[in-house]
């Protein structure tokens, strides 16, 4: 954003070589890292710009175009030339005396001789002279063409003379004919080369072709120097403006280059942008400069009718946080926002409050919790600091929780300054985004239940089903309230986890044992509908995940419940006694505590459900379902992960049901079948035994109805009581479970 304020008659005499000194230094800067750092396209920043073009980079565009072609002169026509000069061939017939240049022609000597000194050996002779010379059209056209191409270079006032030409100018063939070269007219003297050239290839072919490309650009260089004339006039002081955002971020990234920290492969140069990811404390970043677009990488709007933002700089991270769904940007994190101001009048602060509202708003827009100024014309910060002043909140006064803590700190730095103090400012303003930028935890679930039984003096109670739902990858003390039925997994806004295989939040507690079957309704109607999501996809790994979930919470709810009201201690000697015997807790192959824990409470609450008319008997099922899997995944996948062939669902109770239909037709199936049997026989049981122990569970169902428990539909009676039976069993009909930790070892 270019503002400029005129200066005082003081500040003019303190700035007046700043223009300079800042053009000296970007031209310096730009030879310097166009090619390895920018890979020569930093042109194509401001070529195609729709902005006011900027003299000096104008200048530094002829300089590379006039480059490219010295490069192809110097460094390939010429030498070829050299290698094929052409030479003129001229006879002559002279008279001379010893010792002669020529050949002699004897005859014509003798017979000259005879006749004028008869008797007497000929003292003059007749020769035949053969010269070769430089003198050619093609060779005065060279060198007059090397002349024109260094009168052009001489105009570019930031270039010294190019060491090529000079030694060319300086070969013996040239400095013969430099002075007719002057003299010359180019354009005629091509005309006439180009008629007597001979058919096929020629270096001075291509002398000719490379005069006609450069023609063009000096008649490119004459518009040019009109338009940089009136621009000049019109625009100095945006034009001194934009060279100051361009050497600040030029020296940013002359600074990150000589630390290491950014590549010629990390650079990106677009029109009116220069962007590069660096490496700054161990950690990635990206710089960008940007002269008229919104600077920041997949920066979406969310103000309407607002204006657009348009900072100098912004410093993100390399991999920005976003919370997405379906496509649609929920949430962006945030970029550290610079800008700079070339200021030469006025009073300071005055001067720079008007940035700063400025530089505010677009922090708002953008959501930044930090901004940077540069200014030329600055009080120099206190010793061993940086900046020279922070603009933040007091901290004395109210502030809603979350809201961004803004604060923006302004530096002084100005072209003439020395090149190690503005090093280490520059450093400071890095530092700074690395503190303000932290990697960011992906985002989780931390939603909490509000306490309902919370009594206070207004005797305000919050909706029911209220979460506070804390979100710390956005900020610290950043909240909402949201409403576990409507939002939890279901409203993108709000919610930042819609897409992770989890369930919503819920309280464990209970006291009755009607909240006990309605928080295991709630628990599955919750979640009812991303789970028949996942199976209706056909997405098990998902679907079991959510199962997993399901069952673990409603298991966590009905063990407390048993905890604080149960009396365990007769259905616990049942179990002993009547049920599994040694195999309860004594046996080495005896159930597990977790295992036990889920039967008994699962038992007490199938005893008392018995004494009340309950439609959803969902809650003991489910324990049964538990033990037994806890059981299965102890006994038949512990003991030997590696040895199966698993999809990514895992080992469920589909794998064993699967392996046992599919052994003869599926190859990991048969791996599978073959484990468990291996492991049946290492136990001393008889694999046919467990066989048939897989058909009954086949038979009944066990897999389906177990899957139906996580549905918000009721659980009948009949269904828990058909998983209790076939689980449980008793001693005269051992149920799956029964045989299961009698028959097979423990890992």
């Amino acid at each position: 954003m270019i503002e400029t304020t005129l200066p005082t008659e003081t500040d003019a005499g303190q700035t007046r070589h700043w223009p300079q000194q800042l053009q000296r230094r970007i031209m310096r800067l730009l030879l310097q890292h166009d090619q390895p750092l920018f890979r020569n396209q930093f042109r194509q920043f401001f070529v195609q710009s729709s902005l006011p073009q900027i003299p000096l980079l104008q200048q530094y565009d002829r300089y590379v175009k006039l480059q490219t072609l010295s490069d192809e002169l110097l460094d390939d026509i010429l030498p070829r030339i050299r290698r094929q000069l052409s030479l003129k061939t001229s006879r002559s017939r002279l008279q001379e005396e010893a010792p002669t240049r020529g050949d002699i022609d004897w005859q014509r000597s003798l017979e000259r001789g005879w006749s004028l000194s008869p008797g007497q050996p000929p003292t003059r002779f007749d020769t035949r002279l053969r010269q070769r010379s430089m003198d050619t059209p093609e060779n005065v056209l060279t060198v007059a063409i090397l002349l024109a191409y260094r009168q052009e270079l001489q105009l570019l006032t930031f270039v010294s003379a190019d060491e090529r030409a000079e030694r060319e100018l300086a070969a013996p063939y040239a400095r013969a004919l430099i002075e007719q070269a002057r003299k010359v007219d180019i354009h005629a003297l091509s005309q006439q080369v180009l008629f007597h050239l001979r058919p096929g290839p020629s270096p001075y072919r291509d002398l000719l072709a490379w005069w006609q490309r450069f023609t063009q650009f000096r008649i490119g260089r004459a518009t040019d120097e009109h338009s940089l004339a009136l621009a000049s006039k019109r625009s100095d002081e945006k034009t001194e403006a934009w060279l100051y955002e361009l050497w600040i971020v030029l020296e940013y990234l002359h600074l990150l280059h000589a630390e290491g920290a950014i590549q010629t492969q990390d650079m990106q140069v677009d029109t009116d942008l220069l962007q590069g990811t660096f490496t700054w404390q161990q950690r990635r970043f990206r710089l960008i400069y940007n002269r008229q677009l919104d600077t920041s990488t997949s920066f979406e709007a969310d103000w309407e009718h607002g204006p657009s933002s348009r900072p100098d700089y912004t410093i993100e991270r390399e991999k920005p946080l976003e919370i997405r769904h379906r496509g649609e940007l929920i949430w962006r994190e945030p970029p550290v926002v610079l800008d700079a101001k070339y200021y030469l009048g006025g009073s300071d602060p005055t001067n720079t409050h008007g940035p700063i509202k400025k530089l505010l708003g677009d922090m708002t827009l953008l959501s930044s919790q930090v901004g940077v100024l540069f200014f030329p014309q600055l009080p120099e910060p206190e010793e061993e600091q940086h900046v020279t002043r922070i603009v933040q909140r007091t901290g004395k006064q109210y502030q809603e929780p979350g809201e961004v803590q803004r604060q923006v700190q302004l530096y002084h730095l100005e072209p003439g300054m020395p090149f190690t103090e503005l090093q280490k400012r520059l450093r400071a303003t890095l530092d700074l985004a690395a503190r303000t930028l932290p990697d960011r935890l992906e985002p989780c679930c931390q939603g909490t239940w509000l306490d309902p039984d919370t009594i206070n003096a207004s005797r305000y109670t919050f909706p029911p089903y209220t979460v506070l739902c804390p979100k710390p990858h956005i900020g610290a003390g950043v909240f909402d309230l949201v409403n576990a039925n409507r939002d939890c997994l279901k409203n993108p806004r709000l919610c930042h986890v819609m897409g992770q295989t989890i369930v919503s939040p819920f309280v464990v507690r209970v006291t009755s044992q009607e909240q006990l079957s309605q928080q295991s309704s709630d628990l599955r109607t919750r979640n009812s509908e991303l789970l028949q999501q996942a199976e209706h996809r056909g997405d098990e790994a998902r679907a079991e995940q959510l199962r997993g979930h399901i069952f673990t919470g409603i298991g966590l709810a009905v063990e407390q419940y048993v905890k604080l009201f149960g009396a365990t201690k007769s259905i616990e000697e049942n179990f002993e006694r009547w049920v599994f015997g040694k195999y309860w807790k004594q046996h080495p192959r005896c159930l597990s505590v977790a295992a036990r824990d889920s039967l008994l409470s699962g038992e007490y609450v199938w005893q008392h459900y018995q004494e009340i008319k309950l439609e959803d008997w969902a809650a003991p099922a489910i324990q049964y379902c538990r033990a037994l899997e806890l059981e299965l995944q102890r006994r038949l996948y512990h003991p030997c992960p590696n040895k199966y062939k698993l999809n990514r669902t895992g080992f469920t109770l589909g794998t064993i049901t699967y392996a046992y239909l599919n052994q003869s037709v599926d190859s990991g199936a048969q791996n599978n079948w073959e484990t468990f049997c291996w492991l049946v026989r290492n136990a001393g049981s008889n694999p046919q035994e467990f066989e048939r122990i897989i058909k009954q569970m086949i038979d009944e169902k066990i897999k389906d109805k177990r899957n139906l428990l996580a549905h918000g539909d009721a659980v009948t009676s009949e269904v828990a009581s058909s998983l209790r039976e076939n689980i449980i069993g008793d001693r005269n009909r051992p149920g799956i479970l029964c045989w299961l930790v009698e028959h097979v070892e423990s890992a």
